[in-house]
């Protein structure tokens, strides 16, 4: 069965928009790019779920273990080694928890990934 690749936002580029003209060649100006900063926890967190996915696929269950995902890990998801992680098993899923920095992403079994940044929450399904 095929992806349907509007249902897998964690894969798309990012494009900014700017109110700056296209730079010339003389000037050599740019616009300015803004660093998004939940994209590298959201990358950690649902490298986590599809190693979880190839782990439950081979094994038949989800583990709470990093080290026993780390051989499931994805070529464009690798599993991110100075992230604070954490996995709960849950009702015959789980719940996978990744920080860096003052990011917080949350993962389960269903890819339903929230991202936590002080003062909000963004949820993608």
């Amino acid at each position: 069965q095929g992806e349907v690749k509007m249902h897998l936002p964690e894969r798309w580029g990012i494009l900014q928009f700017s109110g700056k003209s296209t730079p010339s060649r003389e000037s050599g100006e740019d616009a300015e790019m803004k660093y998004y900063e939940e994209w590298e926890c959201r990358c950690a967190a649902m490298a986590l779920y599809y190693a979880q996915k190839g782990f439950h696929k081979e094994m038949g269950l989800y583990t709470d273990k990093v080290e026993l995902l780390k051989q499931f890990s994805i070529d464009y998801f690798p599993i991110c080694e100075y992230a604070k992680t954490s996995i709960l098993l849950v009702d015959g899923g789980f719940e996978a928890k990744v920080t860096i920095s003052s990011k917080t992403a949350i993962v389960n079994h269903d890819r339903l990934l929230t991202v936590s940044n002080p003062g909000n929450i963004t949820t993608v399904r």
